[in-house]
């Protein structure tokens, strides 16, 4: 015979489960240039000095470029690539393409290097790095290792931009073979994105250690 022994033990309570990553997108509620305003954009090493994944040389490029509108109006979700301090430092980074020196004085502020530009080179890199399309890491870049062709705000060919993903979800940026002329793919000029999916109200944000470009960036007139 068998025997039945019953079990009082209380039902338990519904499990909630509550991730300890919180995945809201923390900018969402902002534009991409009231995040450069902020200090996760704007930062600083230890001892002061500037870090190289901030986003200072960039606030203040575009706000010596007058172009703080592009990155503050409502504009159908653009792809911002944002470049941060390293892309302006060092020989053919930004610093030298616009004021034709590498050369920093020994306090001079990223506002103070930028009031040096040539402003007409400066907008031409800002606007090449502004693409006309919402990108993620998979949309629209839906099959890896697939070229994919975009416009930024320099209009026809001289804007055309390729973006590629691996199977990684890494993107380069005009990486050969891309059908683009050599002065975009050759000579270093190609990159990988750095940092992805910052989501604003009014575009997505990339971060990029070195500039890119569709053709050379004309010598600055200072």
């Amino acid at each position: 015979m068998l025997a039945f022994i019953g079990c009082d033990i209380d039902l338990q309570e519904r499990f909630v489960f509550e991730p300890e990553v919180d995945l809201t997108d923390p900018y969402s509620e902002i534009t991409a240039w009231q995040f450069f305003n902020t200090s996760q954009a704007l930062k600083l090493n230890e001892d002061g000095t500037l870090n190289g994944d901030g986003l200072n040389y960039f606030k203040a490029a575009i706000e010596a470029a007058g172009m703080v509108d592009e990155y503050n109006n409502a504009n159908d979700g653009r792809t911002f690539l944002m470049l941060d301090n390293n892309a302006f430092e060092g020989n053919g980074d930004i610093i030298a393409l616009v004021t034709g020196s590498a050369d920093i004085e020994e306090g001079e502020t990223p506002s103070e290097v930028m009031a040096r530009a040539d402003i007409d080179v400066l907008r031409l890199i800002l606007q090449y790095h502004i693409i006309t399309t919402y990108i993620t890491q998979n949309d629209p870049l839906l099959v890896r290792d697939v070229n994919y062709e975009f416009q930024t705000l320099i209009p026809g060919e001289a804007g055309k931009i390729i973006l590629r993903r691996d199977s990684q979800l890494r993107i380069d940026v005009n990486r050969s073979p891309a059908p683009l002329p050599s002065t975009a793919t050759g000579g270093g000029n190609n990159e990988r994105l750095r940092n992805y999916n910052y989501v604003f109200n009014n575009g997505i944000g990339h971060s990029l250690s070195d500039p890119v470009r569709n053709q050379p960036y004309p010598s600055p007139n200072n």
